[in-house]
């Protein structure tokens, strides 16, 4: 029967890699030392809040030459080779590129490595396998490593990582330790930011933007074009929220992209859709309402000061209805065509 830990009261692990998640890095600590480190465990939360760099950082701890209380050191030779990933104790599977909705982990790629999962570990006393994108397993893939799960040799920790704990089979469930990661707090990815040398307006900006997700919050700081893409995308958004035109090629284009595979890409910018239209929810309520988006401040006042607060209401409802309809396999064109005709109610 799985185990769900979601936090418990201890002292903090000071020297995991980890940004925030003290809680999880505590409680595996505490395993860790107690030697009572479970054969699976599952990382659920939404990506980018740092469920990967957690996962490596107990792979270190499971393998780091120091003693025990000094686990993971993050200097000796284990760690340094786990932190450039390669130290052969560690096996990794994923995704080759960034997932969209026609690509699943194999068959294949799960009994390569279980293959490998056979071998005694080479240097540490663990193999340690990260398992990411796990509700990406076919069905077959799933079955297969449900075998290892039922049986893993005695020196294996596997660690999975999921969004969604509900898009594993319960069987595949059942079997692991469950942690529930949650979006980091804005003030930790702040000081994050600032201690990398950042501006202090910039990385509250930042900040802001990235809902919790570290890993996109480094992404906009090293690459310049990276927030001016996403500005980019703000302003076509808010130019489909406000203009009738502007709205019907908006779900045109998404439509598009979906009959190509770039589900994916359609459902990052109907979540941005979504994020601004509760924006525009907040200003119709209260004009000096705190919003996440305040670059687009005017245009979302005036937005909600024209369509008031019923009608932006209905554009966020509309908004994450065509985004269910999306996930439920209703045809593209007619769930994008729904949310443009409220979109346009007032728009003009």
């Amino acid at each position: 029967m799985s185990e769900r830990i979601d936090a418990l009261p201890s002292q903090p692990a000071p020297r995991w890699p980890v940004l925030g998640h003290e809680r999880v890095t505590s409680t595996l600590t505490r395993a860790l030392h107690a030697g009572q480190v479970h054969h699976a465990y599952l990382f659920a939360g939404p990506a980018g809040i740092g469920r990967t760099t957690l996962a490596y950082a107990f792979a270190s701890a499971l393998l780091c030459e120091a003693p025990l209380a000094e686990r993971p050191c993050g200097h000796c030779r284990a760690c340094e080779r786990v932190a450039r990933r390669v130290h052969p104790d560690v096996t990794r599977i994923a995704l080759d590129a960034e997932p969209d909705d026609i690509k699943l982990i194999s068959i294949d790629r799960i009994r390569e490595f279980r293959a490998s999962l056979s071998l005694r570990p080479l240097e540490g006393a663990w193999r340690v396998a990260i398992i990411d994108d796990a509700e990406r397993l076919s069905r077959d893939a799933a079955d297969a490593l449900l075998k290892t799960l039922e049986e893993p040799p005695p020196y294996a920790v596997l660690l999975l990582i999921a969004e969604d704990t509900h898009a594993l089979p319960e069987t595949i469930r059942s079997r692991c330790q469950i942690f529930h990661l949650t979006p980091l707090p804005a003030h930790v990815i702040q000081e994050a930011l600032s201690a990398r040398g950042v501006s202090r307006e910039r990385a509250k900006r930042i900040a802001t933007l990235v809902r919790g997700r570290i890993a996109e919050a480094f992404r906009l700081v090293e690459d310049e074009t990276a927030l001016a893409g996403y500005e980019q995308r703000v302003g076509e958004v808010v130019a489909a929220m406000s203009e009738p035109l502007a709205a019907v090629g908006f779900a045109r284009r998404l439509t598009e992209q979906y009959r190509r595979g770039k589900r994916a890409a359609v459902r990052k910018m109907l979540l941005l859709a979504a994020e601004l239209w509760r924006d525009a929810v907040w200003l119709a309520a209260d004009q000096a309402a705190p919003i996440v988006h305040e670059e687009a401040r005017a245009a979302l006042q005036a937005l909600a000061r024209r369509r008031g607060l019923a009608g932006t209401v209905a554009a966020l409802e509309a908004t994450l209805q065509s985004m269910a309809d999306l996930e439920a396999n209703v045809q593209a064109r007619l769930a994008l065509d729904a949310l443009a005709v409220v979109w346009t109610e007032q728009s003009g």
